[in-house]
């Protein structure tokens, strides 16, 4: 799949999973699409960041950088990035994930997330981050 010639030019920084053709557009590189697959599903199924980083590393997957182990943190940015919905995993999937990485926050300061709906084939998408029982609709747009 490549994105359009609009879509490339505002895609703005290539990610683990992307590159830019001969043309300049963006397109999906297949074999890097699967890991960042596995890493949405395996999160999805409970497993940690270190978890994650544990299987990533027994299976012989290198990281973006090349090294031979996956840091937490670029985990954490894979597992945050909007990008991946153009064409790697849908967006119910990024929204799960999105949510489940709120409810398993360790900072009891930080806002509660709360899923109050999800559907990505309808216009005017409802989904929102409750702090304090105020609603701020639009988290996950």
């Amino acid at each position: 799949m490549k994105l359009s010639l609009v879509e490339s030019r505002l895609f703005g920084r290539i990610c683990y999973g992307y590159r830019r053709n001969k043309q300049g557009l963006v397109e999906i590189v297949p074999e890097e699409a699967e890991v960042v697959k596995t890493v949405f599903g395996l999160y999805r199924d409970g497993s940690s960041l270190e978890g994650i980083q544990n299987y990533l590393f027994s299976q012989g997957i290198p990281s973006p950088s090349g090294k031979a182990q996956w840091s937490r943190d670029v985990l954490n940015k894979l597992l945050n990035n909007g990008k991946y919905t153009k064409g790697i995993i849908k967006f119910e999937e990024y929204c799960d994930v999105y949510f489940l990485k709120g409810e398993n926050c360790r900072n009891p300061n930080q806002a509660k997330v709360v899923k109050t709906y999800a559907e990505s084939d309808q216009r005017g998408i409802r989904m929102g981050i409750r702090p304090d029982q105020r609603e701020v609709s639009g988290a996950c747009e």
